[in-house]
């Protein structure tokens, strides 16, 4: 059984990966999707790359203090006044909206980039636009007040909008089911890849973290796995730089997982494996 497994997950990993095409794919149909992934499988360069001269490009990163009035529109004080005044501020949602509306005529396409889009608390953050975030939406009788002077019934039909999310992240906010409906969902897997010139892909060092993972991750603990791109490393000294990459990067995520009380089935084997690999012990 264990043989046929194994025979199963070399045959997964030898099997060509089209990620690129697919996410364009889906984004043309379904127009608000998110990338989501583990650390190091690409998520933001993935959604930069697909969009890369195909239009004008918004891009923001949420965090826990993301505000609406920072995403969508608000009002702050003017600091170089000399006078207590305020002043408007349009938010990176505002300007990729209004940058689709001049441009709707012509079919020229806006996208928005919104990395970590789970680090905030969505419901403030979105306020009333939430309710724009239907890709099926036709137009109703219906008009949101996005800012002063801008009242939609739905979004343009040129905006697009890409957001990232890393499923090992445990300090996130919830992202609700009425969210999740309104965005397709594609998932990043960690894969053996083909690099740049000047880069070398470390495949032995990846094949044998995902086997550790294979063999004892959980369904959901197959989502920590380290991606790809921790195993990427410059071609003058690939050797050293795979070892260095190991010891301050790979390790102590591995070990914080341990610590968290995840994958305590591969502790043993984890432990082997740097010790054997790298010299170097998890646990002193």
């Amino acid at each position: 059984q264990r043989n046929e497994v194994s025979a199963i997950i070399q045959a997964g990993r030898a099997a060509p990966v089209d990620e690129e095409n697919e996410i364009k794919e889906l984004l043309a149909k379904r127009k608000y999707i998110v990338l989501q992934g583990a650390p190091g499988t690409g998520k933001t360069r993935m959604a930069k790359k697909i969009v890369e001269g195909q239009g004008e490009v918004f891009f923001t990163q949420f965090h826990a203090e993301t505000s609406y009035s920072e995403f969508v529109y608000g009002i702050v004080p003017d600091v170089y006044a000399n006078e207590l005044k305020y002043i408007e501020r349009e938010g990176v949602f505002v300007k990729a909206i209004k940058a689709a509306l001049n441009c709707e005529e012509n079919k020229q396409k806006v996208f928005l980039i919104i990395d970590e889009i789970n680090r905030a608390n969505l419901s403030n953050v979105l306020g009333p636009a939430f309710y724009l975030l239907e890709p099926t939406m036709s137009g109703s009788n219906t008009k949101i007040e996005i800012c002063p002077g801008l009242s939609l019934d739905k979004l343009p039909g040129n905006l697009y909008i890409i957001a990232t999310m890393n499923t090992a992240d445990r300090s996130l906010a919830i992202v609700d089911f009425a969210l999740r409906r309104r965005f397709a969902w594609f998932t990043l897997y960690p894969h053996v890849i083909t690099v740049e010139s000047g880069k070398v892909f470390c495949n032995k060092e990846f094949i044998d973290i995902a086997t550790i993972f294979e063999n004892y991750a959980t369904d959901e603990e197959l989502n920590l796995q380290p991606g790809h791109a921790y195993f990427i490393v410059s071609s003058e000294n690939p050797d050293e730089e795979i070892k260095t990459k190991l010891k301050y990067e790979i390790m102590p995520l591995i070990k914080e997982y341990l610590n968290d009380g995840m994958l305590s089935r591969a502790k043993d084997d984890f432990v082997n494996y740097f010790r054997e690999t790298i010299g170097e012990e998890m646990y002193r």
